[in-house]
């Protein structure tokens, strides 16, 4: 029997051994993991940090313009308030041509309506007139309010991006740390 139990003994210590080895190379793979993750951690919150930046451009870059077309607007209004008032009056005559007419309004009106309507298309086109030389005048061509918009749909696209890769990478690293 003392062969057996030494035998058993010898088992034992090496079963020690082992397990050791092993609890040593689980630590050094938890150290390794933590390492990893803090890094990326840290890679995330730079990412998200750049992404916040680029959204507060963004946002500034907006806030300027509309404060600009705001102000353009004002001027506008001030300088020329007979050519707003043309321009409400051929919008809101474009929307009573849209709008279907009713039996009634054509019992009543009639011919009259005719008169009015013609009357509110000359209307329309003296302020589509007027309006598209105060737009000459501000230097708002066309391709220049294209360009404008471009550019910050660009921006906030851009913006948007680095924020979602930086949530995306901060959520896979929360992930493999779990």
């Amino acid at each position: 029997m003392s062969k057996l139990t030494d035998n058993i003994e010898k088992a034992r210590a090496a079963s020690r051994e082992r397990l050791e080895a092993a609890k040593e190379k689980a630590g050094e793979g938890t150290g390794l993991a933590l390492e990893k993750m803090s890094e990326s951690k840290e890679r995330a919150a730079a990412l998200l940090g750049d992404g916040k930046a680029k959204a507060a451009e963004g946002v500034a870059a907006t806030k300027k313009m509309a404060k600009s077309a705001a102000d353009k607007s004002e001027e506008t209004i001030t300088k020329s308030p007979l050519a707003v008032v043309a321009g409400g009056l051929a919008l809101g005559a474009l929307v009573g041509a849209l709008l279907p007419k009713s039996k009634t309004e054509t019992k009543y009106v009639g011919g009259a309506g005719k008169k009015i309507n013609e009357t509110a298309k000359k209307a329309y086109d003296a302020a589509k007139d007027a309006g598209q030389e105060q737009i000459d005048t501000l230097g708002l061509s066309k391709e220049n309010v294209q360009d404008q918009i471009k550019d910050l749909l660009g921006k906030a696209a851009e913006a948007a991006k680095s924020a979602a890769e930086a949530a995306g990478d901060a959520v896979k690293s929360e992930r493999s740390g779990k």
